[in-house]
């Protein structure tokens, strides 16, 4: 049974139901759209928080502190599921990333990690971090886009700035020509690339934030999880969210 009441706004996929709250309209200030993101593919362990997430917003049942629906509202289709969806849940938790962000290097890093995962699975030596699980779509307010964006944007660069370092401290501290530096060099600069995760030959993936938020709540309480997602939809879409009752699952 579809648990979204009439006019309810679906959940992703799909284009947005609404617009975010932003400005009031006028030529000076017209609101922009929220902006169209993705996860990437997600880890096992990632697709695992996130379809615990979703199983709590398809549960009939109110969260703490909140009053269950009377029968009379019943018979006219309310419910007590969560008002609010994935993709709610997910821009809560970037939203909360994007006020303590990484250190790009940090981002930089994780990427990288994530690179290196999917570069062993295609040589044949699989491991449980390879994000190999479908995506989710989820959207943010132009501004928190534009923020998230400009971090991933400065990653490269930060990589990019420790291994010109790496290799400044690697010559100051085995200088020759000897065959002897050149190893030590070599050596000393690799173990940083490692210890640093310098992932600088390429843009960092867009999704590569939204992976990280999902990693920094997945410990939390499941219901602390969906309250924030109904706190950001209520705060952020004119028209609330219910989650679809056909929503897939992500951990094959």
């Amino acid at each position: 049974m579809d648990t979204s009441p009439a006019g309810a706004a679906p959940e992703e996929p799909g284009e947005p139901a609404d617009e975010t709250r932003a400005g009031d309209g006028t030529e000076d200030d017209e609101p922009r759209p929220p902006a169209h993101c993705s996860t990437g593919r997600l880890t096992p362990a990632q697709a695992a928080t996130v379809d615990k997430w979703r199983a709590r917003l398809r549960q009939d049942k109110p969260l703490p502190g909140q009053d269950r629906v009377g029968a009379a509202a019943r018979m006219a289709g309310a419910t007590d599921h969560p008002r609010a969806s994935t993709s709610d849940a997910i821009a809560a938790a970037v939203t909360d990333l994007l006020r303590r962000p990484p250190e790009p290097l940090e981002l930089a890093g994780y990427a990288y990690r994530s690179m290196l995962a999917q570069w062993h699975a295609r040589r044949g030596q699989p491991r449980a971090d390879v994000p190999a699980c479908p995506p989710v779509s989820f959207y943010l307010p132009a501004e928190l886009a534009d923020q998230a964006e400009a971090l991933r944007t400065q990653a490269p660069t930060a990589a990019a700035g420790k291994l010109r370092q790496a290799e400044e401290e690697a010559a100051e501290q085995y200088p020759g020509y000897s065959d002897a530096a050149e190893r030590n060099r070599a050596r000393y600069i690799s173990g940083q690339v490692d210890r640093y995760g310098l992932y600088y030959t390429r843009q960092v993936p867009r999704g590569t934030i939204a992976r990280m938020a999902i990693d920094r709540w997945a410990g939390h309480a499941t219901d602390t999880v969906i309250a924030a997602a109904v706190s950001w939809c209520q705060e952020t879409h004119l028209q609330w969210h219910r989650a679809r009752h056909d929503m897939t699952t992500l951990r094959r």
